[in-house]
Order: structure tokens, then sequence, then C-alpha cells
């Protein structure tokens, strides 16, 4: 049974917890009347009963809203369509069965414009660049699973890296950025690596580097005995990794350094900010630790304000204080970036 509240709601699963966020409407003008962040530790009861109790639905409902999700061999990468006329959509699934680590034949896919994030259909797109989207059928089904055994019921699901990208495009230019930003995911055997202007996605790359490969170099470096340890040390809050970071971040810093630098080559400009993430493992130090090295700096915004200007507000300033950056790829679900630019372009 779903629950009858007249509540909408967006959830996100994040590495170590569920975050939900109880909301006005799902279109602006929006207030945001609750929040709850779930560990994913806790047992699957709990979970459900924590997301019943905020979403009030019943002992055997569901909360039904929009779920943003990351999976393992999700695809979000830029490309040029090299196909005859007729072929592209052969193209596309032929590139995202490249892409993606053991592909099964059945994949859910989706092709972006990359100036304004909508979807559009290969063969009648004017521009030959699309940003393409792929998940592994059977990795839909996994997700979805989940959700039912956590009390939620997905009304729809959403690639939160896709919402990121989009959020981060409207950010710079609502600041009026003159420079673009590194946005990095890293996951737990890849990165992905964006690189995003006022105008869209300039660039996207998947690094074959990811937690586990920087856990173990951990791992190595301090002489840990398990892989639990290491992992365990890179998501604390309390380790100063300043004198280590440049060695256990060495294989992704050549690869970061050498897209940059072919970016920068190729354009002309020069690349100011980095936002930066964790899907496997939460490193909070991450952003800072790369944004050093690659003489980046961590990507400045007054977040609360941003989103006052895409007319989403919170019930009260001490849930507001709960909420910074890091909540933007979820919100991301809330806006349409790109509507009102495509409605400029028909008028």
């Amino acid at each position: 049974m779903i629950s009858s509240s007249k509540k909408e709601f967006i959830v996100e699963y994040r590495p170590a917890s569920i975050r939900v966020a109880r909301v006005s409407a799902l279109a602006a003008p929006i207030t945001i009347e609750a929040i709850e962040e779930i560990s994913l530790e806790d047992e699957a009861d709990a979970i459900a009963n924590s997301v019943r109790k905020l979403s009030g639905a019943k002992s055997n409902g569901y909360l039904n809203g929009c779920c943003v999700v990351y999976p393992e061999r999700r695809v979000v990468r830029q490309v040029s369509i090299d196909a005859p006329k007729g072929k592209e959509t052969e193209f596309i699934f032929s590139v995202l069965h490249d892409e993606i680590e053991n592909a099964p034949p059945e994949l859910s896919a989706h092709c972006l414009s990359p100036e304004t994030g909508q979807e559009v259909n290969p063969s009648d797109f004017s521009r030959k660049e699309v940003i393409i989207c792929g998940v592994p059928n059977p990795d839909i089904e996994k997700i979805q699973k989940g959700m039912l055994e956590n009390a939620i019921y997905p009304r729809r699901i959403e690639l939160g890296t896709v919402g990121l990208i989009g959020a981060m495009q409207n950010a710079l230019a609502w600041k009026q950025s003159k420079f673009p930003a590194l946005m990095i995911e890293v996951d737990e055997r890849s990165t992905n690596a964006v690189i995003i202007g006022v105008n869209g996605v300039e660039m996207s790359r998947k690094v074959l580097t990811g937690t586990q490969d920087i856990a173990d170099a951990l791992k190595e470096e301090l002489n840990l005995k398990d892989d639990a340890a290491a992992e365990r040390l890179l998501s604390s809050k309390d380790f100063d990794f300043s004198s280590i970071s440049r060695k256990i971040l060495r294989k992704l810093l050549r690869e970061l350094q050498s897209s940059i630098g072919y970016y920068e080559v190729q354009t002309g400009q020069s690349v100011s900010w980095i936002h930066s993430s964790s899907k496997g493992v939460s490193m909070d130090w991450l952003e800072l630790s790369l944004g050093a090295s690659l003489n980046l700096k961590p990507f400045e915004l007054d977040f609360h304000a941003w989103l006052e200007s895409l007319e989403i507000r919170f019930a009260d300033e001490e849930l507001a204080s709960k909420v910074d950056v890091s909540w933007m790829a979820m919100l991301s679900a809330l806006c349409s970036f790109g509507c009102e630019k495509d409605k400029e372009e028909a008028a």
C-alpha cells in the first residue's frame, strides 16, 4: 500500500545512507518541509520503519517518491556519433557495451543534448555531439528490489550524475563564472570526470581508478593488514591525509591532469573549480586533496541563495542549516534545467 499522504518526497541513495526530503511540491515554488538521513548500516526493517515514519505510511505501506541513484555500472559519457544515417542507435548501444564491464544484452539508454540536457533522438539531432546515458536493466531491477525492502516505491528513478551536471551548469551561470569546473564522481572501480561550463558539458571521460584502488594504495602506504581497515580509514573524518594524499591518489591524479591539460590546450580555457564526491566510500577529504594537487579551487557557491533563485526554500532556518552543497544532486531532481533556454531558442 502506497502512502496516502499528499506530500511529495525525493530520495537519494548514497554510499552509507539514504537521504529523504519531504517537499510541498515537485515543481517551483517548493518548500522543503523535512529531511532525514538514514544509515544503510541499519537492518532493513529499521530502515523501512524510519521511511514509513517520515512518510506517514502504514506498517505495510510505502513511501512514493522520486529516487536519485548512482548504479556502479552507469554510463554518462559525451560522444561524437560516428555512424551513417539510420545507424545512430546501433552506434550508441555499441559504445555502451564497450563502456560497461560485463554488459548484458539488455540496457536502458537515453541521449541528451550537451547544451540543455534535454532528451534528443540521435537520428534527428542536428549536432553529432550527444551525452549518452545507460544502465544495465538487471542493475535497475536490483535497485528497485532494494527500494521495496526499504519501504520505498519509486515514482521515477533518476541518475544523480545527470542531475548534478545540470545543477553545476546552472550554478556556474548563476554565479556568472567565466571558468569551467571539473566534476568528479569516484565509484568503487572507476571515476567519472566531467568538465562543465556555462554552456554545458565540455568534456567527459571515465577513468579506470576508483575507491578500491585508493584503498589499496593506502593499505600499502601505511602497511595496513586488511582491506576493511583501509576502507574504514578512507571514510574517517579525523585522520589527516595531507601528507599522503598525493601518493595514494597518484593514479587518479595522473589521469585527471592529462584530461585537464588536453582540454585547456584544445580550448584555450582554464579549468578553475573542482566539485567531487565518492559513491563507493564516503571521503570528505577528497575534494580538498584533489584540488590542492590539481591547483583547482573547491567549487564556491552560496548554496541557499542559489536554491532561492530556483524558488526552493526551507520551512525554517534550523532545517536549512542541515543542508549543504552535498545535497545538490538530490535537490536537482526538483529542477528543470535547460527548459527556459529551449523556450528562448524556440521564440
